[in-house]
């Protein structure tokens, strides 16, 4: 391929509430940085209303979508990507491959996370219910941020539809229940693990 100067992820802004940053727009999307979890990334793109050149920053991956890997034959893109930022230069994807593997686990977290207004919480939640049985190192808080009394019920605040909202009610009864009974060895356990792996599949659609 003449001109390829390197791979990368392209993704467009789901999000209406980002400052700088208009639904739509294009950025280009660079690896986890050394020493982070990938949460918030580093990109390069335009600014709202700025038809100027791209400009390197760094915005929550929540608030983006429709990820692909696509090749960098513009010098301009490439000279913004490598653009040093703390006195180092971002780290690069090394290849394609690993841009593709990261991709195919980004579109399963967007996949999670779209359309609600607390993502991050939602992802979160998301993860808490692989951790509600007991043996599991993180099971005391699991099971307690599950139950939560606090938590919302509002459609699109965590939860997207009435059939999530009646399966984590669902499961919240349950895990009451067990917690009542006072027993860790309760038979109802395998019922809980069931219905949370319930949950995520519908949280994952």
């Amino acid at each position: 391929m003449d001109g390829l100067l390197g791979w990368c992820v392209v993704a467009n802004v789901a999000a209406t509430d980002l400052e700088n940053l208009s639904p739509g727009t294009e950025l280009w999307v660079l690896p986890p940085q050394r020493g982070d979890d990938g949460q918030d990334v580093v990109v390069a793109g335009r600014h709202r209303r700025s038809p100027g050149p791209l400009s390197q920053m760094v915005v929550p991956r929540v608030h983006l979508t429709n990820f692909q890997v696509r090749g960098i034959y513009e010098p301009s893109v490439r000279r913004e990507l490598i653009k040093q930022r703390q006195r180092t230069v971002p780290r690069q994807w090394e290849s394609r491959e690993e841009a593709e593997r990261v991709v195919e686990w980004w579109a399963g977290e967007a996949a999670v996370h779209s359309g609600v207004r607390r993502p991050l919480e939602r992802v979160d939640f998301y993860h808490r219910l692989a951790q509600v049985l007991p043996g599991h190192v993180l099971q005391q808080w699991a099971v307690r941020d599950v139950v939560n009394p606090r938590l919302s019920f509002e459609f699109g605040d965590l939860f997207r539809d009435q059939e999530e909202v009646d399966a984590v009610r669902e499961l919240r009864e349950l895990l009451g229940t067990i917690e009542a009974a006072g027993r860790r060895d309760n038979e109802l356990w395998p019922a809980a693990g069931t219905l949370a792996e319930k949950i995520r599949t519908l949280l994952s659609r």
